[in-house]
């Protein structure tokens, strides 16, 4: 794919509106109690716990990440090297008030690390992980063509981005928001609105929705755990900040179909589960004025499970029966199904989630078809019709 001239015009807009770079922030104690409204008179110059310049260059095309660990890459080190399982306990995330994103693509920390949050000088573009980093790739942008910085934290949740509430433990995330409003970014991408559900399902509340006896009292359930959250809501109002920057467009992405190794009751009611998550998500971004004109949501294209129900027969596998296509789950995911006497899996050689945490988080394949869609969308939707 060929990049666009547009991208690349000296008269882009980018000056015209007094573009700010991170030192043009108010310290952190500030900044996380500041609405969004002030950023425009912020004049003292630092920036806590964003590491690296993201000043904007003129030429180039401005693009943010912001989210949580889908967005991140958790599982793969800034130097681009996959997670080992040894490494699975200390690399997990440190809950509220000290998420660092350790173990993840656009940052240098590593496995026990306490350290504040901290991004990798090239928020990850050199290692090539990442879905927005892939996403940027594949529309043809190299390095000199873009302004990038991925500021995305492994176990966000919308919470976190939103102003402080010590009563909702709501915040500490927060400066990450105002700083790529900031920036006056031409494209935000992001993923958020799964944490701390897909966490509740696994290890929480949620598994007793997932062993329910009948699939009504199992909806009801989920739901209602679902609704707890205020995905939709939350999420709202952070597309509504992003916005604020007046040449950002946001897109974001729905949630791939993981199938977790550790994950309780039927592998459908998983997947249910993450319908309503993405449903959610969904209808934050359309409640938007501004939909689809600068908000935009993309749909990564299946994960099968290689589980029944579906419609694709497995290939050399007629036994297997109907299924939702050849499994690219993860290998300790296929290993435990390929055992079940319940089940009748369709394997198959492809890995697009990493078992280093048991199933969960895409590989770089993985991110990759993530991006494929992602990328397709931004060319057909801003592209040409030359919105950025």
């Amino acid at each position: 794919m060929t990049t666009s001239p547009k991208f690349l015009r000296n008269d882009h807009r980018r000056y015209r509106y007094g573009r700010r770079s991170l030192f043009g922030l108010v310290a952190a104690s500030v900044a996380l109690a500041l609405p969004l409204s002030g950023l425009a008179v912020a004049t003292q110059a630092q920036a806590i716990n964003v590491s690296g310049k993201a000043t904007p260059k003129n030429n180039s095309l401005v693009v943010r990440a912001l989210g949580d660990s889908i967005t991140a890459a958790f599982g793969h080190y800034g130097n681009g090297k996959p997670m080992k399982i040894k490494d699975l306990i200390r690399c997990g995330t440190i809950s509220y008030p000290n998420l660092n994103d350790r173990c993840s693509s656009n940052t240098p920390l590593g496995p026990g690390t306490t350290d504040p949050v901290t991004f990798l000088p090239d928020y990850g573009f050199k290692n090539r992980i990442a879905w927005p980093v892939q996403t940027v790739r594949q529309l043809g942008l190299k390095k000199a063509d873009v302004d990038y910085a991925n500021r995305a934290v492994t176990g966000a949740d919308p919470k976190d981005l939103l102003p402080v509430d010590t009563t909702t433990q709501s915040g500490q995330l927060r400066d990450q928001l105002t700083a790529t409003v900031a920036d006056n970014p031409d494209l935000t991408l992001m993923t958020i609105g799964a944490n701390p559900l897909l966490g509740d399902f696994l290890a929480g509340p949620g598994t007793k929705c997932l062993l329910k006896k009948r699939d009504r009292k199992f909806r009801t359930c989920s739901r209602k755990l679902v609704a707890s959250e205020q995905v939709k809501k939350r999420v709202k109002k952070i597309v509504s900040n992003l916005l604020r920057a007046e040449n950002n467009h946001v897109v974001l992405s729905l949630y791939p179909t993981v199938l977790p190794s550790t994950a309780v009751g039927p592998p459908e009611r998983i997947l249910a589960v993450l319908g309503m998550v993405n449903s959610r998500v969904l209808s934050a971004a359309k409640a938007q004025n501004e939909w689809k004109k600068r908000v935009f949501v993309s749909k990564p294209p299946l994960f099968p499970y290689g589980l029944a129900p579906g419609k694709k027969v497995c290939p050399g596998r007629p036994d297997v029966g109907l299924v939702d296509g050849v499994s690219v789950q993860s290998t300790i995911t296929q290993d435990r199904f390929k055992d079940s006497t319940k089940y009748k899996l369709c394997s198959g050689p492809k890995r697009w989630i990493i078992s280093s945490d048991l199933g969960v988080h895409p590989t770089k394949a993985g991110h990759r078809q993530i991006a494929s869609s992602a990328s397709a969308l931004i060319e057909r939707k801003l592209i040409r019709k030359d919105r950025i």
